[in-house]
Parts: C-alpha cells; sequence; structure tokens
C-alpha cells in the first residue's frame, strides 16, 4: 500500500495579485504539509527568490500558522515606496529619529555610562 503524499495547495501567482490589491492585509497563499515547508516557503516570499510572483524583494511580508491541515502561508503587499515615504515624513514630522540622530543618542548613552 503506498503511503499518500501532501501536496502543497497554493497558488502563489494569484496569491500575490491579491495581496497587491489589498496592500497591508494578510492573504492565504497556501496550506503546506508541514510547518519546516511554510517557513521556507515564507523565506522565499520576503526574498522574491524561486517565487518570481513576490518579487521585488522586500516587497511582501509572509507569516505562517500550523493547523490542523498542515501549515498555512499568509502573505501582505508592503508597498516598499509607501512605506519608505511614510518613514521619511515620520522623520520629518519628528516622530521616528533617522539613522544619526540615533547614533549620536546611543553614543551619547555608551559616553555617559563610561563617566
Amino acid at each position: 500500500m503506498s503511503r499518500h503524499v501532501f501536496r502543497a495547495h497554493t497558488d502563489h501567482q494569484h496569491a500575490a495579485q491579491q495581496a497587491r490589491e489589498l496592500p497591508h492585509q494578510w492573504v492565504l497563499a497556501g496550506t503546506y504539509g508541514s510547518r519546516a515547508s511554510a517557513v521556507s516557503a515564507a523565506l522565499q516570499v520576503r526574498t522574491g527568490e524561486r517565487i518570481p510572483a513576490y518579487r521585488p524583494a522586500g516587497a511582501f511580508e509572509a507569516r505562517t500558522e500550523v493547523t490542523a491541515d498542515g501549515a498555512d502561508l499568509y502573505v501582505r503587499y508592503i508597498d516598499p515606496a509607501a512605506t519608505a515615504a511614510a518613514f521619511r515624513q515620520s522623520v520629518e514630522a519628528g516622530f521616528t529619529e533617522d539613522l544619526a540622530a540615533f547614533t549620536r543618542r546611543l553614543d551619547a548613552a555608551a559616553t555617559s555610562k563610561d563617566t
């Protein structure tokens, strides 16, 4: 008797398109037979490697959730250009410090600790 082989139920092209149409919302990309497979796919989503639907690298986030049927892979489009613009706006508004200000504050804290 042959053993049943679980095949992942995924349509990455469709999931990526759906996620682009619904930025910042999680979309179910598929269910994998094991957590390890889903985690591997999540890494490929974030980097855009081996799954071109999720390019450019960094345009998507991914998370996994273990279920009774295996492990679900969720993806969301984060629109890197909009994220960068929002970060710039928060720096300009004073809500977020830029890297130079953070470095100065870190150096000052280290110096005050030494004295």
